[in-house]
């Protein structure tokens, strides 16, 4: 099984949605059983991104309030991508909150995860091929109200279930072809980067251009997890990350 992970620009629309579905289709046909983990829609401006929903806020603290609200736009995600696979004859179901396992402390804004009950999953995929998990998000052990993971932690949520399913390999689409040499908005000298390291990796994070989550990366290399960084609209390899 692998794990897929598609993020705000991947969701925003009808369109970009289609083709995740193929993503998640050619994944299905391949590896036969994809968890799929999604992030909020679009950014700052759409109905649904995070930033959007957090300004109905008059205050901008961490707490129990503003990590509810942030959770609802994956919420919102993973509900119409499931509906849509369903209508497209996938068998696809979606677990969240405390069904989907990522258990936390209560530091609101950027919990920190205790630990990972894959059970439920597990059970789901002895019926369905692709189970929908919204991303950035877990439940406090000790509350039972929802926690996020910090800016970016979809990439965590899915680096995550992806060492504890022992995922044959985490999938990131983006809007480029995979890790770039160079920012391809402010460089056109720009080549692909075929293979990386962990090391490699993390070393291009500390650049502006933030390529997943920090923790995100910390993780997959402390677990050995093997990534692959590619594009959404083209069919290229993108970019492989392991040892």
């Amino acid at each position: 099984m692998i794990v897929q992970k598609f993020g705000g620009n991947a969701m925003q629309n009808y369109q970009n949605r289609q083709l995740v579905i193929q993503r998640i289709q050619q994944a299905i046909n391949t590896h036969q059983k994809v968890l799929v983990v999604v992030s909020a829609m679009g950014r700052r401006g759409k109905p649904y991104a995070t930033d959007t929903l957090l300004d109905l806020l008059p205050l901008n603290n961490c707490s129990i309030e503003s990590d509810l609200l942030s959770a609802c736009g994956e919420l919102i995600s993973s509900s119409v991508l499931t509906t849509e696979l369903k209508a497209q004859g996938v068998a696809a179901t979606l677990l969240y909150g405390k069904s989907a396992g990522i258990i936390t402390n209560d530091t609101y804004g950027n919990a920190l995860i205790k630990k990972v009950d894959v059970s439920s999953v597990n059970q789901a995929f002895k019926s369905f091929h692709c189970v929908i998990v919204p991303g950035f998000q877990g439940v406090s052990e000790s509350t039972q109200n929802f926690t996020t993971l910090g800016r970016g932690g979809s990439d965590l949520t899915a680096v995550v279930y992806g060492h504890h399913l022992n995922a044959d390999v985490v999938e990131f689409y983006k809007d480029v072809p995979g890790i770039m040499t160079s920012d391809p908005s402010t460089s056109d000298n720009v080549e692909l980067i075929p293979f990386m390291t962990y090391k490699e990796l993390e070393e291009k994070i500390d650049k502006p251009v933030e390529v997943i989550q920090k923790r995100a990366a910390t993780f997959a290399a402390l677990h050995q997890v093997p990534l692959h960084i590619r594009s959404l609209y083209l069919d290229s390899e993108g970019t492989f990350i392991s040892n």
